[in-house]
C-alpha cells in the first residue's frame, strides 16, 4: 500500500512539473510572437531590467559599414572589440590586403573578411581626404544589447516588414533555461519575395520575477543578410 502511494505521489509530482514547464514554454513562445509582431509594450513587460541580448561571437574587426561610391564607410565601431584599431566612424575603406573593394557587392565588411583570431589584415582607408593604411589584428567580437537597444531593433523591424510567419521547430528546457529552435519567414511588401532564416537561441528567465534575463544567439545573421546583397 505504501509503495503504491509513493508511485502515485511521484506520478503527480511529475505531472505537476510537466504542467509548470509547459506553461513556461508557452511563455517563451508568447514572447517570440510578441517580439516578431513588434508588440513593444508586451516585449517590454516581459524583459528583466538587466536584460542582455548576446549576439553570436565571431572573428572580425568589430565595425559596421555601408557601401558607398568610394568604398565601405564605417558607420559604427563596437565598444566591445578587443582590438584597439585606429578605425573610426566616417572612415572610408577602399582597399583590403592590397585588393580594391569598390566593386564588391556587399554592405558590410565583416562579410568579406576571413581569417583566424590574431591574423593580421592591411586596411587602406580615407579620413578627412587623407589616405591612411593600418595593419589590424582580427579578434573575437561579440555584440551585446541592453533592453533599450533590443526594443529599438524590434521597433525598426516592425516598421520595415509587411508580414511574417513563425514556426517553432523545437523547444526544450531545464529549470529557467530554454533552448528554442525556430524558422521565420517574412515579406517586405504585399505579395513580395519571401525571406527566411532559422535561429536557435538560449533564453534564461530570472526566477525572482519570471522575466527574461538574457538571450544567447546561436546562429549567424549572415545567413539572413546575404539574401539582401543583390537588393539596390
Amino acid at each position: 500500500m505504501i509503495k503504491k502511494f509513493k508511485i502515485i505521489l511521484y506520478t503527480l509530482i511529475l505531472i505537476s512539473f510537466s504542467i509548470a514547464q509547459n506553461k513556461k514554454e508557452r511563455f517563451i513562445i508568447d514572447f517570440l510572437n510578441a517580439r516578431y509582431n513588434a508588440n513593444l509594450d508586451s516585449v517590454t513587460m516581459l524583459l528583466d531590467n538587466d536584460f542582455i541580448y548576446y549576439h553570436i561571437p565571431y572573428v572580425g574587426l568589430g565595425i559596421n559599414t555601408i557601401q558607398t561610391d568610394s568604398g565601405l564607410t564605417i558607420t559604427s565601431v563596437s565598444p566591445f572589440r578587443d582590438n584597439k584599431s585606429s578605425l573610426l566612424p566616417g572612415d572610408v575603406i577602399f582597399e583590403i590586403n592590397n585588393n580594391k573593394i569598390n566593386n564588391i557587392n556587399t554592405y558590410n565588411i565583416e562579410n568579406i573578411i576571413n581569417g583566424s583570431e590574431k591574423d593580421s589584415i592591411k586596411i587602406s582607408y580615407i579620413r578627412n581626404n587623407t589616405v591612411n593604411t593600418a595593419t589590424i589584428k582580427l579578434s573575437k567580437q561579440q555584440y551585446k544589447q541592453n533592453s533599450n537597444s533590443f526594443i529599438n531593433d524590434i521597433k525598426n523591424y516592425g516598421e520595415k516588414w509587411f508580414e511574417y510567419d513563425l514556426d517553432i521547430l523545437e523547444i526544450f528546457s531545464k529549470k529557467n533555461k530554454f533552448v528554442i529552435y525556430y524558422e521565420w519567414e517574412g515579406t517586405l511588401i504585399k505579395s513580395g519575395p519571401t525571406y527566411s532564416f532559422r535561429a536557435m537561441e538560449i533564453i534564461k528567465i530570472e526566477s525572482s520575477n519570471n522575466r527574461i534575463k538574457s538571450i544567447d544567439a546561436l546562429w549567424s545573421e549572415k545567413q539572413f543578410k546575404n539574401q539582401f546583397i543583390s537588393i539596390p
